[in-house]
């Protein structure tokens, strides 16, 4: 069969107009013929990839007005194949009308001839074809219109949260140095490291922002390899997260003297937003637990905590700026985005999901950067 055919059905109680029908059809090898003697038998007959149908007006179980209509009804309102109505005796202008209000696209009549038909059904073929390429095109550029308000939406609720999140450090590091301009003397490390701090979330913030878009406009992520032991860098980087979340953080390593070739800065940011989003999804000051293994092709970094990934954030893991409705928990959408991001530059990947009442995130990276 060929699958590039063009599927037509016949209909008609007279066999040998149906077999006069189908010779002239056939004689064109882009046409695939079926045929019916009723309405009904004509009806099982029209799938959806049916592209022309030659009704008989006249056949023993109901009109062909009534079998357009059933058509209709088979394959939903405005999705009718092309239509031609045949007729073996004279056709009135009434019923002309009634047949092209009800879907036809042109009337024959018998005895017919072979080069009429032909060009009636190409070019009924070819406006159908016109008509599907429009449709398509009309889909295609609804589609791309409800991405865009879709888009401007979460870009729009991220700068709302962005805005939030950078004035809490911008306010706090402001204060800081008022302080200490309206008083020298209060000027102590603890101050100092206060700035620091707030000064280095506001770069972090920004540095996300700038990788995100330049990742968006195809850019890739530049990183560097050095030698890094696998337990001093996971054991450093746990006490440091201890510090940053309520939750209590448990470590577990499996070769903790295995050395990789890793970019440390992109591994800890791969990390932070790791535990950050188990923190975030999962139930407040439950245990995050971090279990390191060896895996065939490289290290498995797998975390787990109680609680549940809204659907929403699964399907839109690398979507830039996604705010999921579904949480209670604030954030800015450029955490997962970012981790998939710098997983794939690593030549790894970094995969999310819900399992026994846990959220559940696992990380395998390569041992060396590719």
């Amino acid at each position: 069969m060929n699958s590039a055919a063009q599927r037509i059905v016949i209909i008609d109680d007279t066999e040998a107009n149906r077999y006069v029908l189908r010779k002239i059809l056939e004689s064109q090898a882009q046409y695939q013929v079926c045929e019916a003697a009723s309405g009904t038998a004509g009806l099982a007959l029209i799938e959806d990839d049916v592209q022309l149908v030659i009704i008989d007006v006249n056949l023993p179980d109901m009109t062909g007005f009534e079998l357009i209509q059933a058509i209709e009804r088979q394959r939903g309102r405005g999705r009718l194949p092309a239509i031609i109505n045949i007729s073996a005796t004279f056709v009135s202008g009434q019923d002309k009308a009634r047949g092209f209000n009800t879907g036809a696209q042109a009337y024959l009549t018998h005895p017919i001839n072979p080069d009429e038909v032909l060009a009636t059904v190409a070019a009924l073929l070819k406006a159908s074809s016109q008509v599907g390429h429009m449709e398509q095109q009309r889909n295609s550029a609804i589609a791309r219109s409800e991405n865009l308000q879709a888009e401007k939406v979460m870009l729009e609720r991220f700068m709302r949260s962005l805005n939030h999140d950078l004035r809490s450090p911008l306010t706090a590091a402001t204060m800081v140095v008022n302080l200490m301009q309206r008083n020298p003397a209060r000027r102590t490390d603890d101050l100092l490291q206060t700035l620091h701090d707030n000064l280095q979330r506001m770069n972090q913030m920004i540095t996300d922002v700038l990788d995100i878009t330049h990742m968006s406009l195809g850019g890739g992520v530049r990183l560097s390899g050095e030698p890094l032991l696998l337990g001093p860098l996971l054991t450093d980087a746990a006490a440091n997260l201890r510090l940053q979340f309520a939750n209590p953080l448990e470590l577990r390593l499996d070769t903790p003297e295995l050395e990789v070739r890793w970019d440390r800065y992109a591994f800890l940011r791969i990390l932070d937003n790791l535990v950050l989003n188990a923190a975030k999804h999962g139930q407040a000051g439950t245990l995050i637990w971090v279990h390191q293994r060896l895996a065939d092709d490289g290290v498995l970094l797998e975390l787990r905590n109680r609680g549940q990934f809204p659907d929403d954030v699964l399907a839109n893991l690398a979507t830039p700026y996604f705010i999921s409705t579904r949480s209670d928990k604030r954030g800015w959408g450029l955490g997962l985005p970012i981790v998939k991001a710098l997983s794939e530059s690593f030549g790894g990947e970094a995969r999310f999901a819900n399992g026994d009442g846990e959220v559940v995130i696992i990380l395998r990276l390569p041992l060396r950067l590719s």
